[in-house]
Formats: structure tokens, C-alpha cells, sequence
């Protein structure tokens, strides 16, 4: 019917499906999360992602890894609900 509205957020529903967040974006998201539940300011250079095996990274930092994976549960919630199901990573290592 012509002239029906439609809503905008409808409009990009099948790309919300396809479309997954890059790399930059996951690790950016990560750094604000640890900071936020944490309280510690984590570099860029620290943080790898893997897209592919969508895994989480940490280099060094022996004492925060092990803060980190015994959080994890918790970080990784707040990441999907950052970047979505798709989007987010499944582990951090």
C-alpha cells in the first residue's frame, strides 16, 4: 500500500544479521569494559582479537590476566550487550 510507514529501525534488520563488529571496535569495546569493571586503563597494544576463532587476547600482564579470566563471565556479557551476539567474542585468554 502506498504511502504505509514503515519503522526506521525495520529498515536495517537484515543487516543487523549479517553484518559483524571489526577487530577495532571489539578491542575498543573491551578496554572500556575492563575499565569500567575493573578500574584499570589497559593499552592497545596488550589486546589482540581473533575474528575468526572470535577469541580475546591478552599479552603480559600476568596478575590482570588472571583478574580478567576470573571475570570473564561477566565481561563477556557486557561486550555482548555492547556489540551484540554476532559481534562479540566468546573467550578471553
Amino acid at each position: 500500500m502506498r504511502g504505509e510507514l514503515t519503522k526506521v529501525s525495520s529498515l536495517f534488520d537484515k543487516y543487523k544479521k549479517t553484518l559483524v563488529a571489526p577487530e577495532a571496535s571489539v578491542v575498543s569495546a573491551f578496554l572500556e569494559v575492563v575499565e569500567d569493571l575493573l578500574s584499570v586503563k589497559l593499552s592497545r597494544e596488550k589486546v589482540r582479537y581473533n575474528p575468526t576463532s572470535r577469541t580475546l587476547s591478552l599479552n603480559g600482564l600476568g596478575a590482570l590476566r588472571s583478574e580478567v579470566k576470573i571475570r570473564e563471565g561477566e565481561i563477556l556479557n557486557h561486550l555482548r550487550g555492547r556489540l551484540g551476539d554476532k559481534g562479540s567474542p566468546k573467550r578471553v585468554m
